[in-house]
Order: structure tokens, then C-alpha cells, then sequence
């Protein structure tokens, strides 16, 4: 019996949840939802760091 692993996309936006081969890809590689067409990209540390969450170190 064969098994096959399938990677699911699901979109932070909508909740869609759909199989990785069935999900378009923008030119950068990026996963793009077909139900809401949010792109998922990576946040950049200065988009998800604040003063608030810096700690003294």
C-alpha cells in the first residue's frame, strides 16, 4: 500500500484550505489564495518588532 504526503496551504485571511499543488504562486515563489487572493508572504522584523516586544538584553 503506498502512501502519499500531501502539504495543505492554508490562508491566514479566509481559512481556505486546499492541497500545495492546487494553490497559484506569484513570480516570487509566493502562495496566492484562490478564495481571497491574499499573497503569503514573510513579515520583515521591523513590520513585527515594536518598542513594545524589545527586550533589554
Amino acid at each position: 500500500m503506498a502512501f502519499e504526503w500531501v502539504s495543505y496551504f492554508t490562508c491566514g485571511n479566509c481559512g481556505l484550505e486546499r492541497p500545495s499543488p492546487k494553490i497559484p504562486y506569484d513570480r516570487l515563489g509566493y502562495a496566492v489564495c484562490p478564495g481571497c487572493g491574499v499573497e503569503t508572504r514573510p513579515v520583515s522584523a521591523t513590520a513585527a518588532t515594536d518598542a513594545s516586544t524589545l527586550a533589554d538584553g
